[in-house]
This record gives structure tokens, sequence and C-alpha cells, in this order.
């Protein structure tokens, strides 16, 4: 995130609170993106697949995928506070 020159604190905090919305916004489009990627995914390993333990396995696949990349988003966008 990149601070603009000359801002007080006040404004440099308002600046900062609409960012934070900014990337909420792009995570969440990425999100329905994932569920909806998700939900394909789960629909054609109950229909198409043949067997039982051929769609448990893909979709247990596809959503750990989909989960790790989903965290991995949100984390970056979202950095949790450093303790020391």
């Amino acid at each position: 995130m990149a601070r603009p020159p000359s801002l007080t604190d006040k404004q440099r905090k308002t600046y900062e609170v609409l960012q934070k919305i900014r990337m909420a916004w792009v995570v969440l489009w990425f999100v329905l993106c994932l569920f909806s990627a998700g939900f394909i995914a789960f629909l054609w390993s109950l229909f198409v697949l043949p067997s039982d333990a051929l769609a448990k396995s893909a979709l247990g696949g596809t959503n750990f995928l989909l989960g790790w990349a989903m965290k991995a988003v949100v984390r970056y966008l979202f950095p949790g506070s450093r303790r020391k």
C-alpha cells in the first residue's frame, strides 16, 4: 500500500481504511469465483464420475487446492498484526 504524500494523521488513517475496504471487495469476488469453481466440481463429481471413491478424491483435491489458494490471497491482503 503506497502512502500518499503530505497527509495528516487522520487523513492517512482514513486512506488506510478505504484501501482495506477496496481489498475486501477484491477478496469477496475472488472467494465467490472459488466457491463457484468448487460447486461446479461438486456437481461434476456427483453426476459425471462413475465411482464414489473417485468422486470423493476428485472433490477433496479440488477443495484443497481452492482453499489453499484462498488462504494465501487472504493472508497476503490482510496480514495479521505482528506481535513481539
